[in-house]
């Protein structure tokens, strides 16, 4: 089974409605980390839409689930999509980025700075909306930099919590990113959830996004990318923030 076969499948897969082909395709992703990767984003996105879709967003345009079903419908033999009640906004842009894959998100795209983004915001909707990483009381840098040494063998300059802003460091843990390679640095801006990706060994142009109702700041230091992501209600704020986490960060 070659890349093209397994990104055909890969929503039926998430879903685990391939059930012919699921060990063809299991095999095919030990060994092809540019599908893991798609496979890690789709499963991503469908946790965080199934846990937590009704806070995400607001309802999506009428019409855009049936046109997204009609286009997957045509990608793929197996069933694609397992969801029912209604489609939230969030919902749609993650599946129109990240779910047909065959159609929108090629392997070719993998290293755009723009499903980097996308990606990573789905990440960061998983641990604060899913799995509550920062829900407890904030942590001091250092200790939040002996966690990443210990348990991911990272070696970082944490940005310290920032009280004049407002800014709480909550939280670190390993970014499940292409091979898990990625510090994944948890604050709270005003309460609001903000997130902090430090990519070992890549390289990109400074960009600003958005995405998914959510801001992302991205830039390069060394043979690191940092990409910094917040609520867009929150962006008021984020350009100082921004500032100085790309001072601190190392």
């Amino acid at each position: 089974m070659n890349c093209s076969d397994v990104q055909n499948l890969l929503p039926a897969y998430v879903d685990e409605l391939a059930s012919s082909k699921a060990a063809a395709i299991a095999e095919h992703l030990e060994t092809c980390a540019a599908c893991r990767e798609l496979a890690h984003a789709q499963s991503v996105a469908r946790a965080v839409l199934r846990a937590r879709a009704a806070q995400l967003a607001p309802m999506a345009p009428p019409g855009l689930r049936t046109r997204i079903l009609a286009n997957t419908a045509n990608q793929a033999s197996e069933p694609v999509l397992a969801w029912t009640g209604r489609l939230t906004a969030f919902a749609a842009a993650a599946m129109v980025v990240l779910t047909i894959g065959a159609v929108l998100l090629p392997v070719a795209t993998v290293r755009s700075t723009a499903v980097l983004a996308a990606q990573l915001a789905l990440d960061h909707l998983k641990c604060f909306t899913i799995e509550g990483d920062a829900d407890g009381e904030p942590i001091a840098a250092a200790q939040a930099e002996a966690t990443l040494k210990q348990e991911f063998d990272f070696t970082v300059t944490v940005p310290a919590s920032l009280d004049a802003e407002k800014l709480e460091l909550m939280a670190v843990r390993r970014c499940l990113y292409g091979d898990g390679r990625a510090a994944h640095v948890l604050y709270r801006l005003g309460g609001e959830p903000v997130s902090l990706f430090i990519i070992p060994g890549m390289t990109r142009p400074a960009a600003e996004l958005s995405l998914f109702g959510h801001e992302q700041v991205v830039w390069t230091s060394g043979d690191r990318t940092y990409v910094l992501i917040a609520r867009a209600t929150s962006r008021n704020n984020l350009a100082r923030v921004a500032s100085y986490l790309q001072n601190e960060a190392k």
